[in-house]
């Protein structure tokens, strides 16, 4: 009987060590994958190159960052500060603001949320074209009252002839994902990660659909969307691509519509937007 416990005892601590090393292996794994970092090299080009500050490198997706350098791209827009939405704006069209956001119709509090948004010039693969790439993302910094689905636009004129690529019908280049921080310390989980866009318009722009989370007062939400596009090197002009965010503030999701300016967020008393114009000189 005694050799029996002894056996089982034994059998247990076998198990328990055999738990131990299989978690602390797991743990590792994750924590060297959220450790991955950029290179002083990619880091160096960020800056010098590409032309962003060290706190913009800091805030860029690691991903993002990454395929920048690959991309050897170039900032092209002026304005690379992060835009905030100006505290009760109300309905507020076409109002411009000494930082050069653009607001329509907001009421989204300067405390609550901000975006940023930059065009890059980047390596072409295509002989003939020049390649941009337009990159938003948006931060909430404090969990709104109404999570449902969200949309963020990239708009531009259709007389600028930009066109978005494609394979088999689809439009391809395109990558917009959402995150969230449930209790609001720091720890981000990336649950939506979306290849093609929710909507878009040929030669006018692309959205991405961001369905927020349910959460509690600590938590906080951020995305970002991404989209490639051509335009023939035997066209040049200046045109302000515009970047738009709508919350849908009761019931449903924004929706999109075509306009002179590009793919918009559609105006709704539903819905609250706000958007701003990145310059492009090409």
């Amino acid at each position: 009987m005694k050799k029996i416990k002894t056996l089982l005892l034994s059998l247990v601590f076998l198990f328990s060590l055999f738990s131990f090393n299989d978690f602390s292996s797991a743990k590792q794994v994750h924590d060297g994958s959220k450790t991955e970092k950029l290179t002083k090299l990619e880091k160096s080009f960020l800056k010098d190159v590409t032309g962003h500050t060290e706190e913009e490198i800091d805030m860029l997706p690691l991903e993002i960052a990454k395929q920048l350098v690959k991309d050897k791209a170039v900032i092209q827009d002026s304005k690379t500060e992060t835009f905030f939405f100006e505290e009760n704006a109300g309905n507020v069209e076409n109002e411009e603001n000494t930082s050069g956001t653009l607001i329509t119709m907001g009421t989204i509090s300067s405390s609550t949320m901000t975006l940023a948004g930059t065009v890059y010039k980047v390596t072409s693969d295509r002989s003939g074209y020049d390649k941009f790439y337009i990159y938003g993302n948006f931060r909430w910094l404090k969990s709104p009252f109404y999570e449902l689905v969200d949309k963020m636009t990239f708009g531009f004129p259709s007389s600028a002839g930009f066109f978005l690529p494609t394979s088999d019908g689809a439009i391809t280049q395109h990558q917009h994902r959402y995150s969230q921080d449930p209790q609001g310390n720091g720890t981000w989980v990336d649950y939506a990660i979306d290849y093609t866009p929710s909507d878009w318009e040929p030669n006018a722009g692309v959205a991405g659909e961001f369905d927020l989370r349910s959460s509690t007062e600590f938590s906080l939400h951020k995305g970002y969307m991404g989209q490639y596009v051509y335009v023939p090197t035997s066209r040049n002009g200046t045109i302000n691509i515009k970047i738009e965010y709508g919350h849908a503030k009761y019931v449903g999701q924004p929706s999109v519509s075509v306009f002179p300016a590009g793919l918009s967020i559609t105006p709704s008393s539903s819905v609250d937007t706000a958007s701003y114009a990145l310059t492009l000189t090409y």
